[in-house]
């Protein structure tokens, strides 16, 4: 784990911090206005970890909780920061705002986020087949994965 992170809530005014962390952790990376409208639906809640010593952002992760249920939107951690623990501590912070059930999909080829989902309780319920697109055009089935709390 990393001893120098901290962490803080994200509002509409990340938009663009967001967008440009997205950008770097994943090959489809998601628009500033598609950031922004994201937090202009009801039981948006986001954070972003930040290193101390470089204070730079390392990660964030944006999820939307509806009637008790929680939908993890996306989680991601900047190539040169992952194995420190990052993904794990922002999983905690949602996993705590949340009050019954989580869900997320995640690529069913990325096996660093299946161990860490996995290890944190989540079970496969389903697949979407060929839903995610790689920069070389081939596809990638997603894995639906759900924990229930308490």
């Amino acid at each position: 784990m990393s001893d120098t992170l901290r962490t803080e809530q994200v509002s509409i005014a990340h938009a663009e911090i967001l967008s440009a962390l997205h950008g770097r952790c994943f090959e489809e990376p998601w628009s500033p206005e598609s950031m922004a409208s994201l937090f202009a639906t009801p039981g948006m809640l986001g954070v972003i970890a930040t290193d101390d010593a470089s204070d730079e952002p390392v990660g964030f992760v944006l999820m939307r909780v509806i009637d008790g249920e929680a939908e993890i939107l996306t989680i991601g951690v900047l190539p040169e920061a992952r194995g420190r623990g990052i993904g794990t501590i922002l999983l905690g912070i949602m996993l705590e705002e949340a009050i019954s059930t989580v869900f997320l999909d995640v690529a069913a080829d990325n096996e660093a986020a299946l161990n860490l989902y996995q290890s944190r309780d989540f079970e496969v319920v389903g697949r979407r087949s060929a839903y995610y697109k790689r920069a070389d055009g081939t596809r990638v089935d997603s894995l639906t994965m759900k924990r229930v709390l308490g």
